[in-house]
C-alpha cells in the first residue's frame, strides 16, 4: 500500500483536520518502527563490520550501514572466532571488571547503541556483526513499506496510526477510549489472534528455514 494512499485511510478513520497529513505520515513511520521492534524481520538482517577504539573498552553501533536497530545476533572477531555476547554490561563487568585488562577480544555486550568489548585489543580490531537495521522510512507518496507483506500493511501501519492518533485524541475521556482501544485491537494487539502484529509474526515463521545439522555430536 502506497504512503499516501494510507494517509487516506488514516484521514478517514480519525476525521480529525487538526492533524495534517504530516501529522499523520510521522504516525505511519512510528508504527513501522513499531512493528519492527515487536517482530524481527528477515529483510532487516545484515552482516556489517565496526572498528574498535585504541585503549577503550566499547564502541558506537550507530553507523552501521541501514542503521542499528538495537538487535545483535552474532559477534565474530578478526580472526572469524565467535565471541560471546552477554545480555547486559552488569553480566560483562561480574567477569571482566574494571574493563581495562588488554588482549584478543573473547565477549561483547551490547547496551542500546553501544557495544562494550572484552579484553581491549592492543591495537583496533575489526568486529563482524550479524544484526537487524532500521526499517525504511517512508517519505515520498509513492513509497510502499516492502519489507512487510503487503496484505497486512491496513492492520499494522493505518490501524496502528489510529491507535496511536486517537491516543492523543481521546486523552481525557471518562471511561474506555473506545476508538483507541478498536485499532489497537486490530494492530498492536498480542491477545488477538487476527492483530496485524500475531499476523506478522505467523507470517516470518511460516518462511523460516530450519536447520537440522548433519554432525554428530559426542
Amino acid at each position: 500500500m502506497q504512503f499516501s494512499l494510507m494517509v487516506t485511510e488514516v484521514e478517514n478513520i480519525i476525521q480529525d483536520p487538526s492533524y495534517t497529513s504530516d501529522d499523520i505520515k510521522r504516525y505511519l513511520n512510528l508504527a513501522l518502527d513499531f512493528a519492527a521492534q515487536q517482530v524481527p524481520l528477515p529483510d532487516l538482517k545484515r552482516i556489517g563490520t565496526i572498528e574498535t577504539v585504541q585503549d577503550q573498552a566499547w564502541v558506537s553501533l550507530s553507523e552501521l550501514s541501514g542503521g542499528f536497530s538495537g538487535r545483535l545476533r552474532k559477534c565474530f572477531n578478526s580472526s572469524g572466532t565467535e565471541v560471546e555476547i552477554y545480555p547486559t554490561l552488569d553480566l560483562l563487568m561480574l567477569d571482566y571488571a574494571p574493563l581495562t585488562s588488554e588482549g584478543a577480544i573473547e565477549a561483547v555486550a551490547q547496551e542500546g547503541t553501544i557495544l562494550w568489548y572484552q579484553k581491549i585489543p592492543v591495537s583496533p580490531e575489526t568486529l563482524t556483526l550479524l544484526y537487524y537495521r532500521n526499517p525504511e522510512t517512508l517519505v515520498k507518496d509513492s513509497d510502499v513499506p516492502t519489507n512487510y507483506p503487503e496484505f497486512l500493511h491496513k492492520l499494522l501501519f493505518v490501524h496502528g496510526a489510529a491507535f496511536m492518533l486517537f491516543d492523543q485524541i481521546e486523552d481525557g475521556v471518562e471511561g474506555e477510549k473506545i476508538n483507541t482501544r478498536s485499532n489497537f485491537w486490530q494492530s498492536f494487539d498480542e491477545n488477538n489472534k487476527g492483530s496485524g502484529i500475531i499476523k506478522l509474526r505467523e507470517w516470518v515463521a511460516q518462511r523460516r528455514v530450519h536447520y537440522v545439522s548433519s554432525r554428530w555430536s559426542n
